[in-house]
């Protein structure tokens, strides 16, 4: 056997033990030991208290003396595996109706830690579009319209340093701040080509029952479709989903 194939095969048994190992907590037993951990796997007690380690230090088990519980990294996963299902089943109908009065791509955004976390598409009706693979994309969100909206209504934090994508990119705190602040007075956000050249969107916000903005729906297409003429409707458009 090869070495490659011992790598992949140990790789592949970590996963499962990791899985197996998280899959084990239920109602009853919400805190677990390294020797419930060893027993469950069925592996020695030393590696049980090694992966639990692991576990630990990624924030997916915390520890309470010598007992685990499942950690604050699964609550924010669960959080936004729930948060993004129920928004895409409520959303869909305006992302539908949107793309049939557009014939541009549609997408639905959340925040995912520092990043945007594309969760929904509707593609585009054109052949020529920016449809395709967006869903699961995680985006900077300085250079992207629904990013800005997210930043603009506090859902995510402001970034530290400013990527530059294009020519075009806002790479400037102070120019992203003046930015932010037009986005809350217009209602919405425009990117035009600064994510890459050639691609043009607008985007909103989507509040939740509180009021706060919960998500971003975007409109996205190329340059010569979207043309500056057209972005304060889309927007407004947008913004009326």
């Amino acid at each position: 056997m090869g070495v490659d194939v011992v790598a992949r095969s140990a790789t592949y048994q970590s996963a499962d033990r990791v899985l197996a190992l998280l899959r084990s907590f239920d109602d009853n037993q919400a805190e677990l030991g390294v020797a419930d951990f060893a027993r469950i796997l069925a592996v020695h007690k030393s590696t049980a208290s090694r992966l639990a380690s692991a576990l630990e230090r990624a924030g997916f088990l915390t520890r309470r003396g010598k007992r685990y519980r499942l950690g604050v990294e699964i609550i924010r996963l669960g959080t936004l595996a729930l948060r993004s299902f129920d928004l895409v089943a409520t959303m869909q109908p305006a992302m539908e109706k949107l793309s049939q009065r557009t014939g541009e791509t549609v997408n639905l955004a959340v925040a995912d830690g520092a990043d945007v976390l594309n969760v929904a598409e509707v593609p585009s009706t054109y052949i020529l579009s920016a449809s395709g693979g967006w869903i699961g994309r995680r985006t900077r969100p300085h250079a992207v319209a629904n990013g800005k909206v997210l930043l603009a209504y506090g859902v995510l934090p402001m970034p530290r340093s400013l990527e530059r994508y294009t020519p075009a990119t806002i790479t400037s705190l102070d120019a992203l701040a003046a930015e932010l602040a037009e986005v809350r007075r217009a209602g919405f956000a425009k990117a035009v080509a600064e994510l890459e050249e050639g691609l043009v969107a607008v985007a909103a916000p989507v509040f939740g029952p509180d009021g706060s903005a919960i998500a971003a729906l975007s409109i996205t297409g190329p340059e010569y479709r979207m043309r500056p003429d057209l972005l304060d409707g889309l927007g407004r458009l947008c913004a009326s989903a």
